[in-house]
């Protein structure tokens, strides 16, 4: 049975401030759901398929996998936001819209995860897993960003925004440290405390973020189930084909500047996804680190992005809120990002490259710290329908996010191929790959001019 109906009556974020204690529950849901996903992606996945393809990180075979794998994966998150914050605006649960798709949502992450952790040794498996991994994350984010809208008010936006955005950049330094953490084995820290010793294989490097990431996810469950919006069914249209096509798309025509924000965003993701994607085997194939060298080094890199991302994250809020713009300072970030690629780009392809590189990764977590501060919350003020279709629109936009973690993967080899110096083949050429990436982004920057109704 369905509650009598709020949802007719302005949003809840229109009728009262969220408390305090919401606030942070909401901020360490978000940060732990970023946790699950992001120490597979940036390094347990890769070093779990080179343990598959030995000699672990030589060769192309490594990187091929994660290719596939990581590409199937972002198809399914693709499909998986927009449908699942569509079925979350129509549910009438007497539980609220939100709340029982964040229960789901974490027990396919839950399954997904232990199918890569402990099945059977092959590609294909581990792709089925990571798939499945990718829906459950992606229907936990669709509710996270449905929660923006639904409970916040707009003069809170950039400053939620913005602490949002820091969340999930730190998820990935405390991502990182898990995975290295809790791997089967002799564990010790070095002089400079950081991990060596274990096994890069062990299945604890998917199990613990995940877990993590489902206790948050509960906690925000708790809190948000006495002020989830409910409807009622009458409200609700028959599900029919056409409504299901409609779950992955809007009308550019009718809505050009959630169009320009939608592929601005594309384009700047497209240019995050090579290093979120290829940042273990850059630093193996590129800078030539291996074994606990290279957990140390992924490690370091998240550290340095982190605290340039803390720097300017919040900062970025509150004066996106004060001044009442958001275009300069995603404009701006979006530049900043490109140019830490190229950074990276310029590093020698041995060990001595490494401060080059760190520098561009601080550049970049500058960059990042801004971008993410702001984009949710200018994205979420040119929402077609704020009030009926919120977690859809917002799921339709994460297709701008998880979009380009298909494309770039199976693009990214025209790249790492290129021959620049005329020496013959070379299918580890990182530095062509960040020099188009860092394009992407830039044009990322640019396709934000066009929005009008956001300053």
């Amino acid at each position: 049975m369905s509650r009598p109906n709020p949802a007719a009556a302005p949003l809840a974020a229109e009728q009262r401030e969220p408390t305090k204690a919401f606030l942070w529950i909401y901020v360490l849901a978000y940060f732990g759901g970023w946790l699950g996903i992001l120490g597979p992606a940036i390094l347990a996945l890769y070093t779990r398929l080179a343990d598959l393809f030995p000699p672990a990180g030589q060769g192309t075979t490594a990187v091929s996998a994660l290719a596939v794998v990581s590409g199937v994966g972002a198809v399914a998150a693709t499909l998986a936001n927009p449908f699942i914050g569509r079925l979350s605006d129509r549910t009438t649960s007497r539980f609220g819209m939100r709340t029982p798709w964040l229960i789901i949502s974490s027990v396919i992450f839950v399954l997904g995860s232990l199918v890569v952790a402990f099945g059977p040794a092959n590609i294909a498996v581990v792709t089925i897993g990571w798939s499945l991994s990718q829906v459950g994350f992606n229907g936990m984010l669709a509710i996270f960003t449905a929660v923006l809208p639904d409970q916040i008010p707009e003069r809170m936006m950039g400053r939620v925004s913005s602490v949002l955005g820091i969340a999930m950049n730190v998820a990935s330094l405390a991502a990182v440290w898990l995975v290295g953490l809790f791997a089967a084995g002799t564990i010790t820290f070095d002089d400079a405390g950081v991990i060596t010793g274990g096994d890069p294989s062990s299945p604890l490097r998917f199990i613990v973020p995940v877990a993590v990431a489902v206790a948050t996810s509960m906690i925000l469950v708790v809190a948000l189930r006495p002020i989830d919006r409910h409807i009622q069914r009458s409200q609700v249209p028959p599900y029919s084909v056409g409504e299901f096509f409609g779950s992955f798309v809007f009308n550019p025509r009718k809505n050009p500047d959630f169009t320009w924000a939608w592929v601005s965003r594309f384009m700047f993701m497209l240019g995050i996804a090579y290093l979120l994607v290829y940042q273990a085997p850059y630093s193996s194939a590129h800078l030539k680190f291996e074994g606990a060298d290279l957990d140390r080094v992924v490690l370091w890199g998240t550290v340095v992005t982190v605290v340039g991302t803390v720097l300017t994250g919040y900062v970025a809020g509150q004066l996106s809120d004060r001044f009442k713009r958001r275009k300069p300072f995603v404009i701006g970030s979006a530049m900043g990002y490109a140019v830490s690629l190229v950074f990276l780009s310029l590093a020698a392809p041995d060990n001595s490259g490494l401060p080059m590189a760190l520098v561009g990764l601080f550049l970049g977590g500058l960059a990042q710290g801004v971008y993410f501060g702001i984009d949710l919350a200018l994205v979420t003020d040119v929402l077609p329908d704020r009030e009926a279709d919120a977690a859809k629109d917002l799921g339709v936009f994460n297709i701008a996010s998880a979009g380009p973690q298909f494309i770039a993967p199976f693009i990214a080899p025209m790249f790492l191929g290129l021959n620049l110096h005329g020496s013959g083949a070379n299918q580890d050429n990182f530095a062509a790959l960040f020099v188009f990436a860092a394009i992407f982004s830039a044009i990322g920057a640019l396709l934000v001019l066009p929005i009008k109704a956001v300053r």
